[in-house]
């Protein structure tokens, strides 16, 4: 019996009693089990994490409330430093299926293929489950976060999957680059499920999937100067947010969409967004800036608070003023024309503001996702 139908791997419900029960308090983690989720496998059988689903926790007034962080765990291994998933409604990274805007929402990668560069889905033998960071105020009300994926018998896999070819090569079109790499084909089974791309046990080269968000730690300078999302300068809070990529020739990433959204919905009632003196955001790679512009101060996506090129989350819908929180919509990161590739080079996401004032500090979260290449041991 073929088992290839999307399913729920696992769920974790936070604060299940809401405002009944204790509070997930400021700056503490929910690790629930394997088992408490549902995230248990049979001996004989292996899985795929294909996305993920968050339902924030809201107040009673419809604020936003703090779930800053949450990961995954694979067979007992955190996958932070691979999938960092903001948890806060404004700027949620893993939005609901059904309240996705025009169906787009964040993936691991495409399921069931032998395509190295298109599997990059999270790979599991035996377990999955989820952690939950509560941020500086706790976490009073519900929420709930979904795994969703497919799960395989061990002998379906080989009729499934067949043979995982290499040579592959990741291609950054716009900059004519691309890394090519060899590595022996795998004939996927059951005993070498964790070493496709997207599992634990993976040779050189490593390939896994990768998303992540970052807050501005501090106040842009408002000169219109670059703020770089960079852990060693300070500018954001821990090395999960760290945007700024300095690889050699043996790491890589191919940056595939990239986002930036208010921290919290605070501006929504008060009606002067604390995005209005940003102005554009990007990449800079090497000494250019993607994408480009008649000049430099020209460059990058605009992304005001007028129109906003890279918004995502929240997508809020009201009528005469008034907010209707039952047809909440929210936006996926939005996905480049093509991809960027840093590689043996310096990259990093940056914003900017308008010139006329700084943008104030922890008011606007940047987004990244792509694909991380591990070309060493």
């Amino acid at each position: 019996m073929q088992h290839y139908e999307m399913r729920l791997l696992a769920e974790f419900i936070g604060n299940p009693l809401g405002l009944l029960g204790p509070a997930q308090a400021a700056n503490t983690w929910q690790r629930p089990t394997p088992q408490a989720v549902g995230g248990e496998l049979e001996q004989d059988e292996r899985a795929e994490v294909v996305f993920a689903e968050i339902v924030p926790p809201v107040s009673v007034g419809l604020a936003d409330e703090e779930l800053r962080r949450v990961t995954i765990l694979l067979d007992g291994t955190e996958y932070g430093k691979y999938i960092s998933l903001s948890g806060i409604r404004s700027n949620v990274m893993a939005t609901q299926e059904d309240r996705s805007w025009n169906n787009r929402f964040y993936s691991f990668g495409k399921p069931h293929t032998n395509n190295p560069l298109e599997n990059t889905t999270l790979k599991y033998s035996q377990n999955v489950t989820v952690a939950c960071l509560a941020g500086p105020t706790a976490i009073t009300n519900t929420y709930r976060v979904r795994l969703w994926g497919y799960v395989y018998k061990t002998a379906e896999i080989p009729g499934a999957f067949g043979t995982m070819v290499f040579p592959a090569a990741f291609l950054d079109r716009p900059r004519q680059r691309a890394i090519p790499f060899s590595k022996n084909p795998i004939v996927v089974n059951g005993d070498n499920w964790l070493t496709l791309p997207g599992g634990k046990d993976q040779a050189i080269p490593k390939i896994n999937p990768f998303a992540r968000f970052a807050y501005n730690l501090l106040a842009t300078d408002g000169q219109q100067g670059d703020y770089q999302f960079r852990r060693q300068t300070g500018n954001v809070s821990d090395e999960l947010e760290d945007m700024y990529y300095e690889y050699d020739e043996k790491d890589a990433l191919l940056v595939k969409a990239i986002g930036i959204s208010p921290a919290n919905d605070a501006w929504w009632f008060a009606g002067t967004p604390p995005v209005g003196t940003l102005a554009r955001t990007g990449l800079r790679i090497g000494s250019d800036y993607h994408p480009k512009g008649p000049t430099t101060r020209q460059s990058l996506y605009p992304t005001d608070s007028i129109i906003n090129q890279l918004q995502y989350g929240l997508f809020r819908v009201a009528m005469f003023g008034f907010p209707l929180p039952a047809m909440d919509m929210y936006l996926a990161i939005p996905k480049l024309d093509q991809p960027y590739l840093i590689w043996n080079e310096i990259g990093t996401v940056v914003c900017r503001d308008d010139g006329t004032a700084a943008v104030a500090a922890n008011s606007v979260v940047a987004a990244l996702t792509g694909i991380r290449i591990e070309m060493r041991g």
